[in-house]
């Protein structure tokens, strides 16, 4: 069994005595406080998904990072434009009708609003 506490009837007796003196709007201030100091804390919208938010960003820079190609190094030629007699040995070999068409084909132009 449990023994009886000496401090609460002692403590009880010192909150009646000092809050016989206050005045209605005093008490209900002090109530007021509380039962706002009773419930429980409630977090912005925002506080929570911050931390969500910032992971989530360093999350895709890091999988952007990983997965965009990789710049060519400075050590490597550039491979040599075609000269343009290879063009057009190009250009005869698969089917010279289809580009003499279409370099008489009229060409839309689309009209610019003003």
């Amino acid at each position: 069994m449990s023994r009886p506490d000496p401090i609460t009837p002692r403590a009880r007796d010192l909150f009646e005595r000092a809050s016989d003196g206050l005045d209605h709007g005093m008490a209900f201030r002090l109530r007021r406080a509380r039962q706002a100091a009773q419930q429980p804390a409630r977090a912005m919208p925002g506080q929570r998904l911050l931390p969500a938010g910032a992971f989530a960003a360093a999350v895709l820079a890091l999988g952007l990072a990983w997965w965009l190609p990789q710049r060519p190094s400075t050590d490597a030629t550039p491979s040599d434009p075609l000269a343009a007699s290879e063009v057009e040995a190009l250009v005869l070999e698969e089917d010279p009708d289809l580009y003499a068409w279409l370099a008489e084909a009229p060409v839309a132009v689309a009209e610019v609003q003003r």
